[in-house]
């Protein structure tokens, strides 16, 4: 048999979206508790609970805008700083680059020189040879 048990996300994210409910409802009750003694005819009092529910998430959006904000801050710094690591790679690697090239040209000229000098030596060992 298989065991039908929820996932500790899903009981996360419904226990998240429960409790920021809760604490909206709670919140919009507080403003409409401070509210209550100015509110004297029953349609003001309607009025008042619906406009407290809309500063609580009012209230909320703001809460959460904050937390977005500082949270885009966190990655623009972290992208700077992955642009600056990845600028001083390209750095690294045209100077390693260069390196080679210019390895590349001493061995090339080292050849030539080495060449040059073993045709002298075969030379050398040439008039030797034919004395």
């Amino acid at each position: 048999m298989t065991d039908n048990k929820k996932s500790p996300e899903s009981d996360n994210e419904a226990s998240n979206k429960k409790s920021s409910k809760e604490t909206l409802i709670d919140l919009a009750n507080e403003y409409f508790e401070s509210w209550l003694p100015a509110l004297t005819i029953e349609s003001s009092k309607f009025l008042g609970r619906r406009l407290a529910i809309a500063q609580a998430e009012l209230t909320h959006l703001v809460r959460d805008n904050q937390i977005l904000r500082a949270s885009n801050k966190n990655l623009h710094d972290r992208v700077l700083h992955l642009e600056l690591g990845y600028a001083q790679l390209c750095d690294a690697h045209d100077q390693n680059k260069a390196l080679h090239h210019e390895i590349g040209v001493r061995q090339k000229k080292h050849v030539e020189t080495c060449d040059t000098n073993f045709a002298k030596i075969q030379t050398v060992i040439d008039r030797w040879e034919g004395r």
